[in-house]
């Protein structure tokens, strides 16, 4: 964080860089990788170097990409005493204990991975969007709407929130 900046959160992993700069940090992170792998034929030693040097590109990259992401826990549906709503879902986010830390995460998208038994267009992982609302209670739990609602399954597991759209 530049010491000019008015935020001085350091609870909250403030985003730093857009979406669009996160696609160009890929590219650069492939180009490098190709740069490496191409070079002359090495010596054994030589090619044990340029394998770590490739494993540290694809740790750099993940690196990166977890700056982008936070976890969260879909606990379940929003409901009363007796009726659940499935069009909403309640999200613990990792980090967030107050009402004021889920402000931040307002409007940021989360998407659920998960894997299914076939294939459609050559792969098995399918992801089901969706969006922070607002905040459910005092203890930092946000709710969010999906594009289709999540199943039950998914009560317990491991959903990505990206921050992103920036609003800060």
């Amino acid at each position: 964080m530049s010491s000019g900046s008015p935020h001085r959160c350091t609870k909250q992993p403030y985003l730093l860089w857009r979406h669009e700069q996160y696609d160009a940090m890929a590219v650069e992170m492939e180009k490098r990788k190709k740069k490496i792998t191409d070079e002359e034929k090495p010596t054994a030693v030589d090619g044990i170097r340029q394998t770590m040097m490739v494993e540290d590109c694809e740790k750099e990259l993940q690196l990166k990409l977890r700056l982008f992401i936070v976890r969260g826990k879909h606990l379940s549906y929003q409901r009363g005493k007796r009726n659940t709503d499935p069009n909403t879902s309640l999200i613990k986010i990792e980090g967030v204990d107050t009402t004021e830390d889920a402000q931040f995460y307002l409007g940021k998208r989360v998407a659920y991975v998960y894997r299914s038994k076939k294939a459609v267009r050559g792969s098995k992982i399918r992801v089901i969007w969706g969006k922070i609302t607002r905040p459910h209670g005092n203890n930092g739990v946000v709710r969010s709407k999906f594009r289709n609602n999540l199943p039950p399954s998914s009560f317990g597991a491991t959903l990505r929130v990206m921050l992103y759209p920036s609003n800060i």
